[in-house]
């Protein structure tokens, strides 16, 4: 492919999952369309999942609700981020599978050679989570309730700093010294 340039990208299918500006096939998202975006996170490849978590624990505080999306390589970092949200809090989820088509368009550098059109599919994967139930679908396939108490740990500033109580080991400095 060192004969050629990339003239065009087209994502179709992928709102929410690329930025808008390169989302081709959908039209303007509607009000409610832009009230989910406001509590949405991007969950890509090169994120820190620290990151990530601690920007989702702030939409749950304040908007109760976060939408991770990701896409290809990216899913199972948001399906990890996902299952450590769950366990610092009790949330509903629900996981939707889709996947999107990404048209690219290479012209040739040199003449003789034909325009090439690369086509292909990448998955995507949406996850909602949510403080309560009002808002969701409790019937939908991909609906999953809060884990129970017992399975949930509290996050770092929830959980009290209580004194070690552990007998402490020698050191190995010590080890052959008179006492």
């Amino acid at each position: 492919m060192d004969k050629y340039r990339l003239v065009e990208e087209k994502f179709i299918n992928a709102h929410g999952f690329i930025g808008d500006d390169k989302n081709v096939g959908n039209s303007r998202p509607n009000i409610a369309e832009e009230a989910v975006a406001s509590c949405t996170l991007r969950v890509t490849q090169q994120a820190k999942p620290r990151s990530c978590i601690t920007d989702a624990m702030t939409m749950l505080e304040q908007k109760k609700c976060v939408e991770l999306k990701a896409m290809g390589k990216a899913i199972n970092k948001a399906v990890t981020i996902a299952e450590i949200l769950k366990r610092k809090l009790p949330l509903h989820q629900i996981t939707t599978l889709s996947s999107c088509e990404i048209i690219n368009v290479y012209e040739p550098l040199e003449e003789g050679l034909d325009t090439v059109v690369n086509q292909h599919y990448v998955s995507c994967l949406t996850i909602t989570l949510s403080e309560d139930s009002s808002g969701l679908d409790v019937n939908d396939k991909g609906y999953q309730p809060p884990l129970s108490l017992e399975e949930i740990q509290g996050g770092d500033a929830s959980a009290p700093i209580l004194p070690d109580t552990t007998p402490k080991a020698r050191s190995s400095s010590s080890y052959g010294s008179k006492i």
